[in-house]
């Protein structure tokens, strides 16, 4: 009776799903069911590459029926994820990750590989080993050929570089025919590791669908990344106390010379090689026997010496598992070192539900603890994990039992590190250093940032390896978080010490403003020294034009065009008048002066170089022109110039044409304009002739011992009274020479010698 009714209950179910699944269906959405057998790089920085494996897809339609698709990947492309975008368990990741063309998108040269490795320091990739679906639609590459991708340029600078994928060819005693080993990658050494795996019978090609793949690989391979783009391969044969086996998880730990690789766990005859074979029973037996000691004894290898160790580990040890994930993180004094491993499964049965557990291997202490145990639902094999930041591991594809069932939380999930649990979304600005968990330091002592008091196992089975773990790692190892968010401006207040607490982008800010701070001081000293050096050479003018006082007279400001040649010796001081001066001066003819006139800021240049700017030196370029003294004899007083002797201004004669005529036109300089400081003189001159007297034809008549007493005071130039000014006949210099000279008119307190 109760099959009756179940039988029914089934019939019912499948007669509403028939239903619900219409014929005439519109897909709504397309999301990422699962992804087994993926190849993950390390971090490029800040981006992760995920290439190969058995991608499905889950179509969503209207009607609620959904329809899983494999991708296949026949377009020969990669994906990325950008480590700056955040996510959630909602997140969808067909969005989320970018993608580009694989060597031009060609499948000959880059087909789809399930399982095989992606080996990178933090500026380039190599993809290498895997299995080929037996596609036919092409002729696979050959088994010298591996595609590497440079990211970022390293090494020798190539001024037209750009990123590219190469082919490149390996050596005659490597093969890209492995697939389903352990690979660790140490961007620190420029190193990649391939350990042991799965190779079909005399190293010949294999494919997925054939599983020719079942003998294991006792073999290291090596890849030296030291040269951009010209990786060398090595191969090492493992020796016989090092069991090969398939899917393990092979840990690379910064201690003594070039670090230790670690490899733990992995099987014997997987069940996934071996699923149509007859004998799985005596198969099963073997795993069995074999499989749980490589959890148990560890396989260590000093990359320096290239020497392998065995060594026992104790506390609570995993079951025998395959196709699980690794990440390393290490305490802040680097007194322990912690290897996490998450998920896989037995290898003992293909469609078994796989392992969410969690698990911690400390060394040197070589103890296991069990950090976290999952749930069935969310549990997975066959991917990869990636440390994005010191607290947070994230967990990349597999699958969980089969194809058709979708991930628990999305294809990417990620687990603290610290709090020992799965985080709902991952957030760039959000991290912490590391923190060794208390379950950890329970058993190795010391607190959250180091100080372990147990950095010894039980009982080392090889003493070297004490020498090994105790030598500290002395090369530094690059980190490029924080991540800055494409979503947030800025990052969270959290503790953000980790990875020494110093953006990476920061030096090469600094460096650049240091640059140009540079540039500008020396740009401006250069400047300063040429300035310096034009004042250098504008000699004694340039410190007479700077003496000139602010607080000119008018008639000064506005002085204009060459002054007139005067007679008689130069003066040995160029000293200039205060404002007083000029005033009391102007005043003397009505009231006599009774002090003497201030000197200010009395010149420094000496007599050789001071002379008067004349036509001539305008005509000369300026070049100061020399004359001998005046000893052309007095000029005596005539009808011309009888009226200016007695100082009581000139005649005035009738208008002619209804006009004024100019008082001082018998004395105008032809080349000199009327200047303020003229139309203010206490002298003026005859209208009848049209040449300039020299000075001494202004001074009293019949003395000539008058004459010699006033004839520095009386260097004079008319100008016309019409106000045509010649700027650009004038430099400062010659305005300050010409003030000078006005001074000596003027009864400047400066003895002017005569014996010049």
């Amino acid at each position: 009776m109760r099959f009756l009714l179940g039988t029914l209950t089934l019939l019912v179910v499948i007669d509403c799903a028939v239903a619900v699944c219409s014929t005439f269906q519109t897909q709504i959405n397309v999301s990422m069911c699962s992804w087994h057998g993926l190849r993950v790089a390390n971090i490029l920085r800040d981006t992760i590459y995920l290439d190969g494996g058995r991608l499905w897809y889950q179509k969503g339609y209207d009607d609620g029926c959904v329809q899983l698709q494999p991708d296949n990947n026949l377009e020969a492309t990669i994906y990325y994820l950008n480590l700056t975008n955040p996510f959630n368990t909602k997140s969808d990741f067909m969005n989320l990750l970018s993608n580009m063309s694989v060597a031009g998108g060609s499948a000959s040269i880059a087909p789809n590989y399930v399982d095989g490795t992606m080996f990178a320091n933090d500026n380039e990739f190599y993809l290498y080993g895997g299995m080929l679906s037996n596609t036919g639609s092409s002729d696979p590459p050959p088994a010298n050929q591996v595609l590497s991708y440079a990211a970022h340029q390293y090494g020798t600078y190539r001024s037209s570089w750009a990123p590219n994928w190469k082919q490149e060819y390996l050596p005659t005693n490597v093969t890209r025919y492995i697939t389903n080993g352990a690979a660790a990658s140490a961007p620190s050494e420029n190193l990649g590791f391939y350990f042991s795996g799965m190779r079909a019978p005399d190293w010949a090609d294999f494919n997925l669908n054939q599983l020719q793949s079942n003998q294991t690989a006792d073999t290291l391979i090596t890849l030296d990344m030291s040269v951009m783009s010209d990786g060398k391969w090595t191969n090492d044969t493992l020796p016989g106390y090092i069991p090969a086996r398939s899917n393990a998880e092979l840990v690379w730990v910064p201690v003594s010379e070039s670090g230790v690789l670690v490899a733990i766990g992995g099987v014997v005859e997987p069940i996934q090689f071996f699923r149509n074979d007859k004998e799985n029973s005596s198969r099963t037996a073997e795993s069995k026997k074999i499989s749980p000691t490589f959890m148990e004894t560890v396989s260590v290898f000093d990359v320096e010496s290239k020497i392998w160790y065995l060594q026992n580990t104790t506390g609570d040890i995993p079951p025998q598992l395959t196709e699980f994930c690794s990440v390393l993180a290490s305490a802040a004094d680097g007194s322990s070192h912690n290897i996490y491993i998450y998920g896989g499964y037995d290898g003992l049965e293909y469609n078994a539900n796989p392992s969410d557990d969690v698990y911690i291997l400390s060394l040197p202490s070589f103890r296991w603890v069990k950090a976290y145990t999952g749930t069935n639902t969310h549990s997975r094999s066959g991917h990869e994990c990636i440390k994005v930041y010191p607290d947070q591991m994230l967990a990349v594809g597999g699958q969980h039992v089969d194809s058709t069932h979708c991930l628990e939380g999305g294809v990417i999930v990620n687990f603290n590190l610290n709090t020992l649990r799965f985080e709902d979304d991952y957030d760039p600005t959000k991290w912490s250093k590391y923190k060794v968990p208390d379950l950890v330091t329970k058993w190795i002592g010391g607190n959250s940032d180091g100080g372990a008091t147990t950095t010894t196992p039980s009982s080392w089975t090889n003493s070297s390896l004490e020498g090994i773990f105790g030598k500290k790692y002395g090369k530094k190892v690059e980190t490029y978080w924080p991540y800055n968010s494409s979503n947030s401006s800025s990052a969270s207040a959290q503790d953000h010490s980790g990875g020494n607490g110093f953006p990476n982008w920061a030096g090469g800010v600094i460096g650049a403003v240091l640059g140009l701070l540079v540039i500008t001081i020396i740009a401006g000293l250069y400047f300063y020294r040429r300035r310096h050096r034009q004042r250098e050479s504008a000699g004694p003018e340039a410190e007479a034009a700077e003496a000139e006082p602010k607080d000119r007279p008018a008639e000064w400001r506005y002085a204009s065009g060459p002054a007139s040649p005067g007679p008689g010796p130069v003066s040995s001081s160029t000293g200039m008048e205060t404002a007083e001066t000029v005033r009391t001066t102007q005043t003397s003819a009505t009231q006599p002066s009774t002090t003497q006139p201030s000197i200010t800021q009395a010149s420094t240049v000496p007599d050789s170089l001071v002379s008067p700017v004349t036509p001539g030196t305008v005509e000369s370029g300026g070049d100061a022109l020399y004359e001998m003294h005046d000893s052309s004899p007095v000029e005596l007083p005539t009808p011309f110039n009888t009226a200016y002797f007695a100082h009581g201004g000139p005649p005035k004669p009738e208008p002619e044409g209804g006009l004024n005529p100019d008082p001082r036109r018998g004395s105008q300089s032809p080349i000199s304009p009327q200047t303020p400081s003229e139309a203010d003189s206490e002298f003026s001159y005859s209208t009848g002739h049209n040449r300039r007297p020299s000075s001494l034809s202004l001074a009293p008549p019949l003395s000539i011992d008058n004459v010699m007493s006033i004839r520095s005071s009386h260097f004079y130039e008319s100008f016309d009274s019409l106000d045509v000014r010649r700027a650009g006949h004038r430099s400062e210099v010659s305005q300050v020479t010409d003030h000078a000279e006005e001074k000596g008119r003027k009864g400047g307190s400066e003895t002017i010698r005569e014996d010049e």
